[in-house]
């Protein structure tokens, strides 16, 4: 799958990043997380919650992520769900502008990143997601 606008798809790396707490997992997501590579993320990321022991929260740093089609929204609503599964506290940010773009118009920013969202706004409770004026183009 491409990415708009017919430019070249980002190689996908998943990399861990060093941290001194034991209790948590950080991951740098980069690229385009879309059909081609949403099972190799799925099954990276996986991996991370059976370390010894298991981590209390896994970060993951989308900074990096150009963006994600249907499939790619698909993987981070599964890992969130295998995350609550292990009782394992998802994070995920900082947030590509795409990618925050994307979660804000399918309103799953709430679900997959709550409290503070990217760009240091709150998301109002009863906003159902929907985009601020500045990203769907009205003034």
């Amino acid at each position: 799958m491409m990415p708009p606008y017919g430019s070249a798809p980002s190689p996908f790396t998943l990399t861990p990043v060093p941290t001194r707490s034991t209790g948590t997992v950080r991951v740098r997501a980069e690229g385009y997380l879309d059909y081609d590579t949403c099972d190799d993320f799925l099954v990276l990321a996986t991996r991370c919650l059976d370390q010894i022991p298991a981590p209390d929260s896994l970060h993951l740093d989308c900074s990096g992520v150009d963006g994600l089609d249907s499939m790619g929204l698909a993987a981070l609503l599964m890992l969130h769900r295998r995350c609550t599964a292990a009782r394992v506290t998802l994070r995920l940010g900082p947030l590509h502008p795409t990618v925050d773009r994307i979660l804000r118009l399918t309103g799953t920013l709430a679900h997959l990143a709550p409290g503070p969202a990217a760009g240091g706004t709150t998301i109002e409770p009863g906003g159902h997601g929907r985009p601020s004026p500045q990203l769907d183009g009205d003034a």
